[in-house]
């Protein structure tokens, strides 16, 4: 009996060594991480320790050349912001679905920057988190007030507005004035007139990207009332097919044969800077971009008129419900969207910074630059009426007839007449 209790009184003995020992593990294995690097955890834990902290992956879909320009000023700024990051270009064509499949796993970035017409449909699905709360609050409202109302939903900012761009109609001042105008065509008089003066000179009156439905909406919507604009989709049926609407469209057929419809980059851009063809309809962008010498030389850039078209295209950075770095996260973007970072970002890639004091500052350069510029288009915060003018941009169907109509596939009634149509087709 006494032996009994001495192999038990062992064996309890034993067994609070073995638990105490710093070398146990229930899993029968040890417990170092250098004795065991692939250890099963439970999910969103980390093996670091709590002073530790993951990179902030971002995530971005840009063309190589504006992503080495990207690339540089984020580190830059990571590094300012005591921030470890990680960046991933996704390819433009593939951006959209690899997003949706990576949100659907909850595998996402922490941080992405997206176009700020899709912020809330990602926003109304739960994959973002709420900026109101984050250091970022306070310098949302700073941002210009058109590309924020993209952003917010349900009383809540899910994004940082970063950049944005705007498609501008450009003229060479000399055609102009031989067409007999002092500024840009605003009624249909003044667009013949230019149309006789391109006949007479053997040449076509604006170059425009057809396959570009940023650009080509952009353009119809400068005929008032807009003829890419919702309100037609909206409009009661009968004023679609009489008045202002059956005007404006029967003048884009005069001048579509005077039209350039070059797709490709390089003919497209140089038709206008050698100045082939007088006009053109392009981002703001791509046109300081593209024409670096005109900026260099601001003479030259005098003999431009310019006026800004819409919509404005704009991109903003949303942090996702799934980041487990959101301080990180919001210290970067902050850092990104200060005003010196918007003006580095302005002078080497040539988009427009988000901040309303450095677009008037930014407007008031590029005014000087010009011959003749519409500065209150350019800001797109006093220009449009309604925040819908700005987001809108036809889908589907309806810009697949806008490319029809554009190219001269189809007639002024024939494009009223498919909107009708789809547009009843909707409701």
């Amino acid at each position: 009996m006494k032996r009994r209790h001495q192999i038990v009184l062992f064996a309890v003995l034993l067994l609070s060594l073995t638990i105490l020992s710093p070398s146990f593990d229930f899993g029968g294995s040890q417990s170092s991480e250098e004795g065991n690097p692939d250890r099963t955890t439970f999910p969103n834990q980390t093996s670091r320790g709590e002073d530790q902290h993951a990179p902030v992956e971002i995530v971005v879909s840009m063309t190589p050349e504006e992503f080495l320009i990207f690339q540089t000023i984020a580190n830059q700024v990571a590094d300012s912001s005591s921030v470890e990051i990680q960046l991933r270009n996704l390819e433009q064509d593939t951006f959209e679905s690899v997003l949706e499949s990576e949100f659907a796993v909850g595998d996402s970035g922490d941080v992405i920057l997206l176009e700020g017409t899709e912020v809330q449909n990602y926003a109304k699905r739960g994959y973002l988190y709420p900026l109101n709360g984050t250091t970022l609050s306070k310098s949302l409202g700073e941002t210009v007030i058109p590309l924020r109302e993209m952003t917010e939903w349900n009383g809540y900012q899910w994004a940082m507005p970063f950049d944005f761009d705007t498609y501008v109609l450009a003229a060479r001042s000399a055609f102009l004035t031989k067409a007999g105008l002092d500024t840009l065509p605003q009624r249909e008089d003044q667009w013949i007139k230019l149309i006789q003066q391109a006949s007479r000179a053997g040449t076509k009156l604006l170059s425009i990207d057809s396959d570009d439905i940023y650009a080509t909406s952009a353009w119809l919507n400068h005929f008032e009332p807009g003829l890419a604009l919702d309100g037609m989709m909206n409009g009661e049926q009968d004023s679609l097919l009489e008045g202002d609407y059956q005007q404006e469209l029967q003048l884009i057929e005069q001048i579509q044969p005077y039209l350039q419809l070059n797709a490709e980059s390089a003919e497209f851009s140089e038709a206008f800077q050698q100045n082939i063809v007088p006009m053109t309809v392009m981002s703001l962008s791509r046109l300081l971009q593209e024409n670096k010498t005109i900026v260099e030389d601001t003479g030259s850039f005098n003999q431009i008129a310019l006026t800004a078209l819409m919509p404005v295209k704009s991109r903003s950075f949303v942090i996702t419900t799934g980041s487990s770095e959101t301080d990180g996260a919001s210290r970067w973007i902050e850092g990104m969207t200060s005003a010196s970072v918007q003006l580095e970002w302005f002078q080497r890639a040539r988009y427009l910074p988000a901040k309303q004091d450095q677009v008037n500052v930014q407007s008031g350069k590029l005014a000087s630059l010009f011959g003749k510029m519409d500065i209150k288009a350019l800001l797109a915060t006093k220009a449009v009426p309604s925040e819908s003018e700005i987001t809108y941009v036809p889908t589907g169907k309806v810009q697949q007839k806008i490319k029809q109509f554009i190219q001269g596939q189809i007639s002024a009634i024939q494009y009223m007449n498919s909107i009708v149509e789809i547009r009843g087709l909707s409701k």
